[in-house]
């Protein structure tokens, strides 16, 4: 009985590996978002970038400009709709299950090339992918964290500017400087779409300060390497239930056998 359980968990943590399935809550593209579904093909960062690059090209932007950085945010705006990626069965299983039935974030994708091969991605994706994009360019970044959002500050002639390609606020250049909005998160919420965005003081708080990450940080180090580690289990773990068929005798699952070598190697005075 115990082998063909052996077997049966085997078979059952490799066939998952064939299901295209994603097990958690999708959003779907609402209409409202700017949102142009042929810039999928823009599935990698090269391609991404280089797509920015020809944009700037053709206006005659520099790199390190505001305006260059106002493409990367308007490209990636058009890129995705609002709603988190996740790993499907066949991508890996067990972070989709984690996601599932422990907390979502372990099943959403942190890797710039895993959230380009979606047309949908969270803030806090959104803001990784540019950070990607950001990074092959040497322009400093770093993330600014609010209670139930996530956006970016960029580097721009030794000045730090907010953006936030997700959420799309609608924000002059002057009215991006750190030294305008002073990371009060509530003087920000006016430069937001509030018919689309009923949930302001929620996403920002009330009353409060937005949170600075460290410039230039590898964003999601955690859930990076959890993913990854996940991953390669997800495609081996079906191996452990024959190598324990393989390498445990027989005797060892056997609950009389058992009972006959405890009697056996009982002392008399225990027996009596």
């Amino acid at each position: 009985m115990y082998k063909l359980l052996l077997l049966s968990l085997s078979a059952g943590m490799l066939g998952i590996n064939f299901f295209n399935t994603d097990i958690n809550s999708t959003m779907y593209y609402d209409g409202r978002e700017k949102y142009d579904p042929a810039l999928q093909r823009l599935n990698t960062i090269p391609l991404l970038t280089a797509h920015i690059d020809s944009i700037a090209a053709t206006q005659h932007v520099p790199i390190n400009s505001y305006e260059y950085v106002h493409i990367v945010v308007s490209v990636i705006k058009y890129r995705f709709y609002h709603g988190f990626s996740h790993f499907t069965f066949n991508q890996n299983w067990i972070a989709a299950l984690s996601g599932k039935y422990i907390e979502e974030g372990l099943a959403c994708k942190v890797q710039p090339a895993d959230i380009l091969q979606h047309g949908n991605a969270a803030c806090s994706q959104q803001a990784i992918v540019m950070m990607a994009v950001l990074k092959e360019k040497n322009i400093a970044y770093r993330k600014i964290g609010f209670p139930h959002h996530y956006a970016l500050e960029v580097s721009i002639n030794n000045q730090w500017s907010f953006f936030d390609a997700n959420m799309e606020p609608n924000m002059t250049e002057q009215q991006r400087l750190a030294s305008h909005w002073q990371y009060k998160n509530d003087n920000l919420k006016q430069y937001y779409d509030s018919d689309r965005f009923t949930d302001l003081d929620y996403k920002f708080g009330v009353g409060l300060l937005a949170e600075k990450g460290p410039i230039n940080e590898v964003p999601a180090a955690h859930a990076n390497l959890f993913q990854h580690i996940a991953c390669w289990l997800s495609k081996l773990l079906w191996l452990l239930p024959l190598a324990v068929l393989y390498y445990i005798p027989s005797s060892t699952f056997l609950p009389k056998t058992a009972i006959n070598l405890f009697k056996k190697n009982s002392s008399p005075s225990l027996a009596a």
